[in-house]
């Protein structure tokens, strides 16, 4: 068991301690194992903290614990944040390094990433035109899926992700209006959804 599995036991009664425990491993995952095991009375491993979690009162209890740490929790998910996007980062400046190097490399990720977009739709067609179902090829399809997610992802970003840092940085939609400009029911009906 992993301490990602203890969040998910978690999530109803603690959702920002469980997308803790669910995120990145690392430094962090483990200090909110560590606070949960402390908090539980138990030792902080997975197996024994899970153990813990199958009592209804304990989890019950997870809510008082999330409302007392919530300013450490959101400052670990924070850390959190910032290390999934210091790895994006890293990643995009590697590229622009290697194209202002005249690396060859330089085209490696957009290569792999026109070799999954048209292998995908490739693969969709293909599927679509089949008269009967085909199991490894709707796996295939579904893997390539995901890897056309990932191609997306990398080169427009993540809806996910911008909606986060609109968050943070206090990006609203009221906040982004000129003065003197109103909401319209179709905005707020946006920003709502």
């Amino acid at each position: 068991m992993e301490w990602k599995d203890v969040g998910r036991m978690a999530a109803k009664s603690a959702p920002l301690l469980a997308s803790i425990l669910g995120g990145p491993a690392g430094a962090v995952a483990g200090a909110a194992g560590t606070l949960l095991g402390a908090f539980l009375g138990v030792p902080a491993e997975p197996d024994t903290v899970a153990r813990a979690l199958e009592n209804p009162d304990a989890v019950l209890k997870l809510a008082e614990l999330e409302a007392r740490h919530e300013a450490r929790l959101l400052e670990w998910q924070q850390v959190q944040l910032q290390t999934a996007l210091a790895n994006v980062q890293d990643a995009r400046a590697r590229e622009v390094a290697l194209a202002r190097a005249g690396h060859g490399g330089a085209w490696a990720a957009a290569v792999v990433s026109l070799v999954v977009v048209c292998g995908f739709f490739w693969m969709l067609d293909a599927v679509m035109a089949m008269q009967s179902v085909n199991e490894p090829a709707l796996l295939l399809l579904g893997s390539l899926g995901t890897a056309f997610g990932g191609v997306v992802n990398y080169y427009l970003g993540s809806s996910m992700g911008s909606y986060r840092k609109d968050a943070r940085s206090g990006n609203t939609l009221s906040g982004s209006l000129l003065p003197g400009q109103a909401v319209t029911p179709r905005d707020a009906a946006r920003s709502s959804s």
